[in-house]
């Protein structure tokens, strides 16, 4: 008797994914986007920020340099004179010592505001950094003491940050020393 197998009329199992695997797939991979995007946003706002404060404390500093190495003289006026510029006059006033530097005196300080477009968008005023800068000189000669002709500089930077969304204060205080004998 001749032996008969039977054929099995089912289609043999594939390998898929369930239409509830794919919905857990999605969304896991939708919240795994979601954070690396916010993270990746968040590290450019703190770029941006560092970008500001260094650009900021590049021209303070290129202010102070300056300040040091021009005429004496020059140091004891009211208006510093045209400093090395762009092509533009680039004078600053100087306010009166006020008892802190480090806080100023509102109804005495005078704010030198200069806008630096730092995204190279001279049509576009609104993404300019506006740095504020106030200048004191002090004499600091102490004949008695061994002290010749030198004056204190000091000025006091600053700039309201708003690449995180908050309007942030930034800012710091430079001094220097000058004598009426250039010391480098």
């Amino acid at each position: 008797m001749p032996s008969f197998r039977r054929r099995s009329k089912t289609k043999p199992a594939t390998a898929a994914f369930t239409l509830v695997e794919v919905m857990v797939g999605t969304v896991i991979f939708t919240i795994a986007s979601v954070g690396v995007l916010s993270g990746l946003l968040q590290a450019r706002k703190m770029t941006e920020g560092s970008i500001y404060v260094a650009t900021a404390t590049t021209v303070a500093q290129g202010y102070v340099e300056q300040l040091k190495n021009m005429k004496f003289r020059h140091l004891d006026e009211s208006t510093i004179p045209e400093l090395i510029s762009q092509g533009v006059p680039d004078s600053l006033i100087v306010s009166p010592l006020p008892a802190d530097v480090e806080t100023g005196n509102a109804d005495t300080d005078i704010v030198n505001t200069r806008s630096i477009d730092i995204n190279n968008t001279p049509e576009v005023a609104q993404d300019d950094l506006s740095i504020n800068f106030v200048v004191y000189v002090q004499d600091i000669t102490d004949e008695a003491n061994g002290v010749g002709e030198a004056r204190r500089i000091v000025l006091r930077w600053d700039y309201t940050d708003n690449s995180t969304g908050a309007n942030v204060a930034v800012g710091n205080t430079l001094y220097a020393i000058r004598s009426r004998i250039p010391t480098f």
